[in-house]
Parts: structure tokens; sequence; C-alpha cells
């Protein structure tokens, strides 16, 4: 793996971060100590501390230096099915990478929500097909 490759990870536990470690994942976990400042100051290792309401019980893992490949595929694949369940992942683009943690943590939030409601529309509709 590349030196510039790392995952910032956020509400993970520590037996998850060291399976992931054990994979040769090179993590950074993000806390509130450091989670004030951009995807770009956190990529950097900057302690920004995090001011305001707390960031809330989620577990986040951004991708950086990874391409959007069928190998990140594939570790995605195996990180949720073997080691990290119930995380939102994300990979760092040219738009993101200037925004703060707290913005992406709601932008990803809201991101799934309406994934979860276009999902449950869809059922729905198949389920008025079936009759």
């Amino acid at each position: 793996m590349s030196e510039n490759k790392k995952i910032l990870v956020y509400g993970l536990s520590e037996t998850e971060m060291a399976h992931l470690r054990g994979e040769g994942l090179h993590l950074h976990e993000i806390h509130q100590g450091n989670a004030g400042g951009t995807l770009g100051e956190l990529i950097e290792n900057k302690e920004v501390p995090h001011v305001g309401e707390p960031l809330g019980v989620v577990k986040i893992m951004i991708f950086c230096g990874f391409e959007a490949d069928d190998h990140l595929k594939e570790l995605i694949t195996k990180i949720r099915k073997e080691y990290v369940f119930g995380s939102i992942m994300a990979l760092i683009t040219k738009t993101n990478i200037s925004w703060r943690f707290d913005y992406m943590i709601e932008h990803l939030l809201e991101e799934r929500e309406e994934n979860r409601q276009i999902e449950k529309e869809r059922r729905a509709q198949y389920q008025e097909k079936l009759g």
C-alpha cells in the first residue's frame, strides 16, 4: 500500500480498528480533539479541536489517496462483510477535501437518509406491481 493512502475513521471500536490495521491499512482516528478541521487538515494530521454540538454516534470511514476502482470496491466489500458493520464510507474528492469534518458527517447522514427513502419507495413500487 502506498504511503499516501489512509483511512480517516470516526466512531469505530478499538477492535474494529485493530482488524483494519491487521489488514495493513493506515488509519487516522478522528476525535473531538481534531474533528474541527477540514478533511484536508485531517489528512495532514493537523489538530483542530471540534467546538459546538457533539458529533454524534456514527461510524464513518473516509478513504484518502485511493482510486475509485475495483480494488477499492473489493476492499470496501471485505471491510463491510468482515470487520466494520453499519459504517458510512466515502472517498476524498476535490470538492469535499475543503469541507469541515462536521459538515461532511451532516452531508453523509443526509445522503444515507435520502438513499434509504429511495429504496423504500422502490420496494413499495415493486410490491404494487406484484399486487
